[in-house]
Formats: structure tokens, C-alpha cells, sequence
């Protein structure tokens, strides 16, 4: 379907650029963490004995880089000036002239908890001359579509958390971000394992992940998970998850709104170029990228993790080459190639066919041995 992004009218089309540069930010946050969870990670661990049984402890998390929690400050803060710029030319538009230095002070997005506080913020006498924000206008009731009270649970509406973390990173510190545990499975069942549970906190030396039977060997896959701290409610949450849904919500729900009072429209493309210029912004908008950054890094994350399930299968073949082999082949493969290598597998796999499989593993073999050859 052709895009169509005739409800954004010239007066607002800068706001496609500052969403664009927050994806990037969001992007470059994804390549920090892309580095910092490869493998070896950033874990380290050794079993304690204690009498009949054992303990996995964290020895020491490598420190995160500060750029994870600079550029979510910073990506969070062009999505709320996003929203902050489209609002102050909607009402400039709105009124037929430019703002007085004192009414463009008064132009926010309020956040509001009750439907009185945002009537009130709208009676304010200092905001008598600025008419597109009194009650019953059509912008005032874009902006109140908007509002955190509108959700069921209005801590967690996107503008309230968006707020949030924007006041925290403009008045006291950057993002809070930190490493917690995301997951700890055991390669096969064992009913005397136990896991750790209890309450999302950051990781440090000296915290058990899992206990078991001291004698028994008992593989394990530990995944950490780099987690953003919400400032009013102190709960953690996966930074590029959080990152990815108030930026989805700006694009496709806050900024359709308060432009065009509808969402069913042709959403922002997050992956607007903006290192260079453009005579239409237009066309620009209906060639640009339209995959965000955090979709784009979970797409590569989970590659990188089929990547190593297929180098493990193949090194169970009798015939598989050395792990370098495989290893270079499957990195010179694109993401979308890895994944269909893998949809072939597991075809095999569920087929039942064990002549089926070993076809399947035997070709990927040559595949890999061959790469080599030709290079």
C-alpha cells in the first residue's frame, strides 16, 4: 500500500526529523548492547560447594557503558521535544501568528492525573490569549485523548513514564540503567534445581542463580537482560523494550493526534536519514525505513542466538568441519538468511525423519565447507 502522509502539513514537518534522530539514538543504544551481551557476556560465574549441594554465583558483572544510559536520556528527550515542538506550531498555526516570548513559555504537554488538573492547567489566566488550549477547543481535546488518566493503569501510560524519565534526566541524572538476570534454563529438566526468583535487581558478585546437587552436571543458559529504571514507580524494564514503546507511541498515537486528532494514518517512518538534506520531504518520508531500532535490534539479537544453535547442531554431526568453519560461514550470512537456514532445521527436525535431518545437517556442512573453499 503507498504511504500517504498528507495529513502532516508543512508547519509539522520537522517533527519527522526529530523522531527520526531519537530512532538513531535508540539505534546506537542496540549496537552498545549488541556488543556488551556477545559472547563471553557480561557474566562471569563458578559453582560453590555447600555440603551435598552447589551454588552458581555471579563473580562479577562487567561495568554497563555509559553511553546505554546517556543516549536513552537522550533519545526519551527527543521524543518528549517531539512532542513539545509539534504543539507549540499547532497552536502558532492555530492562532495566525507568531508567540510572544511569554505565551511560548506557557506551551507544554501538560500530564495530568484527573480530568480537573488538566481543566485547571487550561484555565490558567496565563494562558487567557493562547485560545487553540482552552477548554473545548479541538487542540485542547487532542491533548486530552492523550492523558495518562485515559489508561487503566496511568503509571504506565507512554506520556507519564515519557515524563518521567525526561524530568529525571533534565533535573537529577541520566536514565538509571543496570544489569538484572533475564532468565536461567536448564538445558534438560531436574527437579532439584532451583532457580532464583525474587524481585528484579541489579546483578552483583555474590548473588546465587541456581543450586542443585553438588555432583551433578546440570547445564544452564544465563541471560542477562539490560533493564531501565522508571523513576516514579522504581520498576525495572528492558531498555530497548521501554525505549521502542513510548517511541512506537509518539510516532503512531501522540503526534497523529495532536496533528491530524486521528491515528489512522501513515505513521513516521523512524528511519528518516537525516545526516543529509532534502529538497521534498515527502518523497524522503515514503523512502524511508520503516522498521524501528528496537524491532531492528531484537531481529539481530535473536539472528546472533539461531547463529550459535546452528553451530552447536552441526558440531554433533560426525562430519562437521571445525567450529571456525562453521562459524565463519554463518557470520557471512545476512540475518534473514540465518533465520531460513534455521526454519530448515527445524522442518527436519519436527518431521520425524531422522534420514530428513541428517540430509539436511549434511547439506548445511557442505554449504559451510564450501564458503570456505571459495573464499
Amino acid at each position: 500500500m503507498a504511504r500517504d502522509y498528507s495529513w502532516l502539513p508543512s508547519h509539522q514537518q520537522h517533527v519527522a526529523f526529530t523522531v527520526a534522530h531519537a530512532d538513531a539514538l535508540i539505534a546506537q543504544i542496540g549496537e552498545v548492547l549488541f556488543g556488551y551481551a556477545s559472547p563471553p557476556g557480561p557474566l562471569t560465574f563458578t559453582n560453590i560447594g555447600d555440603g551435598h549441594l552447589a551454588h552458581v554465583t555471579v563473580t562479577a558483572v562487567a561495568p554497563l557503558p555509559s553511553a546505554v544510559s546517556r543516549n536513552a536520556a537522550a533519545a526519551l528527550t527527543q521524543l518528549r521535544a517531539a512532542i513539545e515542538h509539534t504543539l507549540f506550531a499547532e497552536v502558532e498555526q492555530q492562532l495566525g501568528r507568531p508567540l510572544s516570548a511569554g505565551e511560548g513559555r506557557r506551551i507544554e504537554m501538560p500530564t495530568c492525573a484527573r480530568d480537573a488538573d488538566l481543566i485547571a492547567w487550561a484555565n490558567d489566566r496565563r494562558r487567557a490569549s493562547i485560545t487553540p488550549l482552552h477548554v473545548g477547543a479541538p487542540l485542547f481535546e487532542r491533548i486530552r485523548r492523550l492523558q495518562p488518566y485515559q489508561h487503566p493503569r496511568p503509571d504506565d501510560h507512554p506520556l507519564r513514564v515519557l515524563a518521567e524519565h525526561t524530568n529525571l534526566a533534565k533535573h537529577r541524572t541520566p536514565a538509571v540503567a543496570a544489569t538484572l538476570l533475564g532468565a536461567v534454563i536448564p538445558d534438560r529438566r531436574a527437579s532439584d534445581l532451583v532457580l532464583a526468583s525474587g524481585p528484579d535487581k541489579p546483578l552483583q558478585a555474590g548473588d546465587v542463580l541456581a543450586t542443585g546437587p553438588r555432583y551433578q552436571r546440570i547445564p544452564l543458559s544465563i541471560w542477562p537482560k539490560i533493564s531501565i529504571q522508571r523513576p516514579h514507580t522504581g520498576t525495572w524494564h528492558v531498555a530497548m523494550t521501554e525505549l521502542g514503546e513510548i517511541e512506537t507511541w509518539a510516532r503512531t498515537i501522540a503526534l497523529p493526534v495532536l496533528i491530524a486528532g486521528r491515528t489512522d494514518v501513515t505513521p513516521l517512518p523512524p528511519q528518516l536519514d537525516t545526516s543529509i538534506g532534502y529538497d521534498d520531504t515527502y518523497a524522503a518520508l515514503s523512502e524511508a525505513g520503516t522498521v524501528p531500532a528496537a524491532q531492528r535490534m531484537s531481529r539481530r539479537m535473536q539472528a546472533a542466538v539461531v547463529r550459535l544453535g546452528i553451530a552447536d547442531t552441526l558440531a554433533l554431526h560426525p562430519e562437521s568441519p571445525d567450529s571456525a568453519t562453521v562459524s565463519g560461514w554463518l557470520d557471512a550470512l545476512d540475518d534473514e538468511q540465518v533465520f531460513n537456514k534455521q526454519i530448515q532445521l527445524s522442518h527436519a527436525a519436527r518431521s520425524g525423519n531422522p534420514l530428513l535431518l541428517d540430509g539436511t545437517v549434511r547439506q548445511l556442512i557442505a554449504e559451510s565447507i564450501q564458503h570456505v573453499t571459495a573464499a
